[in-house]
């Protein structure tokens, strides 16, 4: 088992990002370690990291056997003898990291991606933030949301609310109805009829989920089942990362008047802009704009001007606002410093860039 010994100044994130070349496996460093809050990490703490492995393929089948040696939970099939590993007991339910990364399903999968009409621009800024986040095939049903899926954990959402994980998906039974069914439908699951592009409830047997007793349901290890061997399908992941490329319709083109009236992509619209705005957007939601119109105050460059300003000035406000988001709010983005590190290493890279209007978006092909 390899370790690494904390030292003055790490963060999970750092710590991931230096031994496993991702920020966002300090998820699995976190879990593996019991930790649950990741800034209680102390200076000579010796912490277990994970053993890399390749992600099974999908095989969601209707002969699933569940296995339960606690604190473990396997899956395998009748006739079969393999015991795959499904997820590690905690709490309410179980959590599964996964292992299939967005990274690696996108470069194996472009004609997919294209056939949903995704820009290269949006999936480089995707990519950008994705690193942060969570693995295609990641499943949480241990807290008060009752299941968590995917890239962005799309959640039922706690109690009576609604959650992102129906508008998901409904967007699933759109574009892959065959998918759909697959995971959903030959099971009884389906989705509300009011179920919209971001917010809804599921249906099972016909009946609304939209109570913690009708929810509860979704804890079971064989739904767990069910959405990990989806995390596996090709179809589905497609249907995470445009999920997740639609969510810039929640944020980046609505006008506000916390920004003098425009929208960011009137203000700010390079590729790197985008790509730090949907992760303060994923990681908190509500600071994104108060952090960006902060910013551009402590810059003394007015909206309009910023509208017409060059990469200088657009750049001059990015930084400005990197710093603002490191400590904003009551309860501040998590890790915010090495978020941003990843997002960089990618302009660096020259994958994404930081030109002012390089960002461009399909959102307009989508919807005709």
């Amino acid at each position: 088992m390899k370790t690494y010994k904390v030292k003055s100044g790490d963060s999970l994130g750092s710590i991931a990002f230096k031994q496993l070349g991702a920020t966002a496996k300090w998820r699995e460093i976190a879990a593996l370690n019991n930790i649950v809050n990741a800034n209680t990490i102390k200076v000579g703490q010796v912490l277990q990291l994970p053993i890399e492995s390749e992600p099974e393929n999908s095989t969601e089948r209707a002969d699933v056997i569940i296995i339960d040696e606690d604190p473990r939970v396997y899956y395998q099939y009748q006739n079969d003898t393999t015991r795959n590993f499904l997820g590690k007991k905690f709490r309410k339910g179980i959590y599964r990291l996964g292992s299939h990364s967005t990274e690696k399903f996108i470069q194996e999968n472009p004609a997919l991606l294209a056939a949903l009409k995704i820009s290269k621009s949006e999936v480089q800024a995707l990519l950008a933030t994705s690193e942060n986040e969570g693995n295609l095939d990641a499943v949480n049903t241990w807290d008060n949301c009752f299941m968590s899926f995917g890239m962005f954990q799309w959640t039922l959402g706690s109690g009576t609310a609604e959650g992102e994980l129906p508008a998901l998906i409904k967007l699933v039974k759109e574009k892959y109805p065959d998918a759909f069914e697959q995971f959903c439908g030959q099971f009884d699951v389906d989705v509300s009829e009011d179920t919209n592009g971001t917010y809804g409830y599921l249906m099972y047997k016909n009946k609304k989920v939209n109570t913690a007793d009708a929810k509860q349901f979704f804890r079971s290890n064989i739904v767990a089942y069910r959405f990990a061997a989806a995390g596996l399908d090709d179809r589905v992941c497609a249907i995470q990362v445009l999920h997740a490329i639609n969510r810039f319709n929640l944020f980046y083109f609505k006008k506000t008047s916390k920004l003098g009236g425009y929208n960011l992509f009137d203000l700010l619209s390079s590729e790197y802009a985008a790509a730090l705005f949907l992760d303060n957007h994923v990681n908190r939601p509500g600071y994104l704009w108060n952090c960006v119109a902060k910013a551009i105050e402590s810059t003394g460059i007015s909206f309009e001007q910023l509208k017409n300003a060059g990469d200088n000035e657009e750049l001059m406000v990015i930084n400005a606002y990197l710093k603002i988001r490191e400590t904003y709010g009551a309860s501040p983005m998590t890790d915010a410093k090495n978020r941003a590190a990843v997002t960089k290493r990618y302009l660096d890279a020259g994958k994404i860039s930081a030109s002012k209007g390089s960002f461009k978006s399909n959102r307009s092909l989508r919807s005709s």
